[in-house]
């Protein structure tokens, strides 16, 4: 998962100039129709799936409890992360995934294309099983 701008400028100036990067009280994680590119564009929005909330990685626990403890510059989810079904009109096409430091707004973390498009119809879930969330600094 490449970084967002906004974290790759925040950890460079934390540890290349001593500027304090604050970790987020949350990590929250957004389903995309298309590339989220480094802003995290193109969210799944409300108006085709009412229901859709970005959902938080540590499930209501402390956020060191959201990913396993980083080795070889990766992570994986520590947590099944469930969202709520489809209620739209129609399906909705999920090609990305992204990590937030917010439930709505908030900035940019990370965001990469899902392995394979998943069609959310009406009435189905998404969910990430436990380790299925693969995080990788890039080389």
């Amino acid at each position: 998962m490449p970084a967002s701008t906004y974290l790759g400028n925040a950890l460079l100036n934390h540890v290349l100039r001593g500027v304090a990067y604050t970790a987020p009280t949350g990590v929250y994680v957004s389903l995309h129709t298309a590339d989220p590119g480094l802003t995290g564009a193109n969210e799944v929005s409300t108006g085709s799936w009412p229901a859709y909330a970005r959902e938080e990685a540590a499930q209501g626990g402390a956020l060191a409890d959201a990913f396993a403890a980083a080795s070889a510059k990766a992570t994986e989810n520590a947590n099944e992360i469930l969202w709520a079904a489809n209620d739209g009109a129609g399906s909705v096409i999920v090609t990305h995934v992204g990590l937030w430091d917010a439930a709505s707004g908030g900035n940019f973390l990370f965001g990469a294309a899902l392995a394979a498009p998943k069609t959310v119809a009406v009435t189905d879930e998404i969910k990430f099983a436990v380790g299925q969330l693969d995080i990788t600094v890039d080389p």
